[in-house]
C-alpha cells in the first residue's frame, strides 16, 4: 500500500495472489506478553449542526496473528518480523462518526500513519471489482471534520475479537485489512475469511512520556 496523492489513481488489487499463498500457522502470543487495550468508544451517530470537534487520537502498534508487525517501508504498508531493530509504525485511531452504523459491526475510526499526514481508505479502482487498500494524504483531524460522503471510504469498524481486533471497511461492508502469511507483503483488503489471511490484530497502545516535550 503506497502513500497516494489526493487524486491519484493508483492503487493495490488486494486478492490478486491470494491462491497462490501457502497456509498459515498461527499460534498464540510470542514473547512478551500484549498490554489489555479498551475498546474506543464509538461516537453518537446522530447528526447535529453543532457538531462536537473530535478529540485527541489514540496511538497504537499493530501486530497481526503471526505476530508481525505494521512498517511503512519505502512508503508501503508491509507486515514484517518484529526484530530488535523494526520500528513499527504508529498508528492514529480517531472515533468516527457514521450515521448508519451497526453496533454488532463494531466502532467506526478513522486511521492515519505518518504523523497523522495519510489516512488509510478503502475504495475501488476504476474498472475494477474487488475494493483496495491506500494511502490518501489527508490530515487525520480535517478528514474528521468532513461530511460523511467523504469520510466513508477511510472509516473501518474495529471490532474485538477475543484479545485481537477486526478492521472491517464501513464503504464495502464484508472486507477486512488483512495480512499475508509471507512476510514483507503489503497490508491488503480481504473478503475470504481463513488461513491464507489474517484479519485479527493485536492493537499496543503507544504511550507518550510524562517527561517529554510538549
Amino acid at each position: 500500500m503506497s502513500f497516494l496523492e489526493e487524486n491519484s489513481g493508483v492503487k493495490m488489487d488486494s486478492e490478486d495472489q491470494e491462491k497462490a499463498e501457502p497456509q498459515c500457522c498461527s499460534g498464540g502470543p510470542l514473547g512478551s506478553p500484549h498490554e489489555p487495550v479498551p475498546p474506543l468508544p464509538s461516537v453518537n451517530s446522530v447528526c447535529t449542526r453543532s457538531m462536537v470537534k473530535p478529540r485527541e487520537a489514540q496511538k497504537f502498534n499493530i501486530q497481526d496473528e503471526d505476530h508481525k508487525v505494521l512498517v511503512l517501508d519505502c512508503e508501503i504498508l508491509k507486515a514484517v518480523p518484529n526484530k530488535q531493530y523494526t520500528r513499527p509504525e504508529i498508528f492514529f485511531i480517531l472515533p468516527s462518526r457514521l450515521r448508519s452504523a451497526k453496533a454488532d459491526r463494531g466502532s467506526p475510526v478513522l486511521l492515519a500513519v505518518n504523523n497523522e499526514e495519510f489516512c488509510l481508505c478503502c475504495e475501488k479502482d476504476c474498472g475494477k471489482r474487488r475494493p483496495s487498500l491506500c494511502l490518501k494524504k489527508k490530515k487525520l483531524m480535517e478528514l474528521a471534520e468532513q461530511k460523511e460522503p467523504a469520510r466513508r471510504p477511510f472509516i473501518f469498524y474495529r471490532a474485538k475479537v477475543g484479545s485481537r481486533d477486526t478492521l472491517e471497511s464501513a464503504a464495502y461492508p464484508g472486507w477486512f485489512m488483512c495480512t499475508s502469511c509471507n512476510s514483507g507483503e503489503p497490508v491488503a483488503m480481504t473478503n475470504k475469511v481463513g488461513r491464507r489471511k489474517h484479519i485479527e490484530f493485536y492493537f499496543t497502545r503507544v504511550r507518550t512520556p510524562a517527561n517529554s516535550a510538549i
